[in-house]
């Protein structure tokens, strides 16, 4: 498939004509809130993210979609804030809550009933966050630890929590996404210097620096097979790079003088992100399992995540879009009243997730039924 596309020829706006989807679904806010976010969906099309009021300052409240829209809250631990940050196939959610009246955090479990979980700190800690679940419940995230620092982490489904720790000398650690079996584990971690890195764990926790000797790189996305995306530095500009499952880091294709980003790969090796192409405009791009990069829009934009198929969903010109594998494209539209959207997310049945502005100028939670 990666031979196929790399021969596609650029698909550009004008060259084939957009289709339009059906508006998007607003999802709502919870009860007295006015703003809300989807940031996660499983197999089943049931949706977990944020809901929250308008009233000069951040307060997340933790909430969930099921598959046909309609919200319900999550319970937090009794305080004021709380976020679901990702949902399994068994409809599990994971996120954090504030334990206390001064904002610590606790690293939370949803049973798929709502049910709320408390999972343990390192021994000495005090916060913890957690950002990923798997099918058979493992959950990572990062914690400080009783050196003050913070860690990765990992829960095994029995509520053990491991240290994952960080790179020698550094400060900060935190495990961002785990495949689907579990067996490896990605994320970032500072150096002695205080520079940020991607790095992977095994599953007996063994730490892999996949940037050495660079000074910056941040990581966006890992797929089933630990094949990572994201950037890293280049004569003082981020460009886009994938991390193979062998820990070798490929530049992806982009002009040396501009930055840019990779934000999403999927199981086949295509990447979409997006980058400064011409002065002042970032466009979205896609770039195949060779590295060669395929212009999806010379407007504004930024390609955010790609499915099995190899089609991506993103932003165009602040409208959500969606290219299919041959860069065609179809404008998802907006809320009635509402300017702008963005897709930024496409669930295993289909169904893309995303935000936009409705009449009144408020961000919603959105989403794209599949079809």
């Amino acid at each position: 498939m990666a031979g196929s596309l790399a021969a596609l020829p650029l698909m550009l706006p004008g060259v084939a004509a957009a289709a339009t989807a059906p508006a998007p679904i607003d999802l709502g806010t919870l009860p007295g809130d006015q703003f809300s976010q989807v940031v996660a969906i499983n197999a089943d099309g049931v949706m977990v993210g944020s809901s929250t009021p308008l009233d000069g300052q951040i307060k997340d409240h933790a909430a969930k979609w099921d598959g046909r829209g309609r919200i319900s809250a999550l319970p937090g631990l009794g305080f004021e804030q709380s976020k679901a940050v990702d949902i399994n196939d068994r409809g599990i959610a994971v996120g954090w809550a504030h334990k206390d009246i001064e904002g610590n955090r606790a690293a939370v479990k949803w049973a798929a009933d709502g049910t709320v979980t408390t999972l343990p700190y390192l021994p000495g800690g005090d916060y913890a966050t957690a950002n990923a679940i798997t099918d058979g419940g493992v959950v990572i995230g990062a914690g400080h630890a009783a050196d003050g620092k913070t860690h990765a982490v990992r829960w095994n489904p029995d509520g053990k929590v491991v240290d994952l720790g960080g790179l020698p000398g550094g400060s900060a650690g935190s495990a961002e996404w785990i495949t689907t079996d579990g067996r490896i584990v990605g994320g970032t971690a500072s150096d002695a210097a205080g520079n940020n890195h991607v790095v992977r764990w095994n599953l007996a926790g063994a730490i892999t620096d996949l940037s050495p000797g660079n000074p910056y790189s941040t990581g966006n996305a890992m797929n089933d097979l630990g094949v990572i995306v994201g950037s890293a530095d280049l004569n003082g500009n981020p460009k886009p790079v994938r991390w193979e499952r062998d820990g070798r880091m490929t530049w992806l294709d982009w002009p040396e003088r501009d930055p840019a980003w990779a934000n999403a790969v999927s199981n086949a090796g295509v990447v979409a992100g997006g980058g400064y192409l011409a002065f002042g405009t970032e466009s979205p791009v896609k770039w195949n399992r060779a590295g060669t990069r395929t212009t999806l829009s010379t407007q504004r934009g930024m390609g955010n995540d790609v499915d099995r198929t190899g089609a991506i969903v993103g932003e165009e010109d602040n409208i959500a879009v969606k290219w299919d594998a041959r860069g065609v494209k179809t404008v998802l539209g907006t809320l009635p009243g509402g300017t702008s959207s963005s897709a930024s997310r496409i669930g295993p049945n289909g169904t893309i997730i995303g935000l936009a502005s409705n009449e009144a100028g408020r961000w919603h939670a959105v989403y794209w039924p599949a079809g």
